[in-house]
């Protein structure tokens, strides 16, 4: 998933979360899930997966995320998986 086979360092802090918020909130698997109600409620490629259970991906706006550009991530749905 990750080039160096260890996940990028993605800091826990405000101004990331922020940015985080502008593409979890719209996106399909985090809406279909009520993910807010589960901890970690966003920035899930720098906390890890929700601890929702039983998720399906069905859609994931990670990629068009700032972060995921910034950090070198592959993948995507850090909600379900890390």
């Amino acid at each position: 998933m990750f080039e160096s086979g260890k996940p990028p360092v993605v800091e826990d802090t405000e101004e990331n979360r922020q940015t985080c918020r502008k593409y979890c909130n719209i996106c399909q698997n985090y809406k279909r899930h009520t993910l807010e109600k589960y901890q970690p409620t966003e920035l899930f490629c720098g906390c890890g997966p929700s601890s929702a259970q039983n998720m399906k991906e069905i859609g994931c706006f990670c990629p068009a995320c700032p972060l995921f550009t910034k950090h070198h991530l592959r993948g995507g749905y850090y909600c379900v998986r890390m």
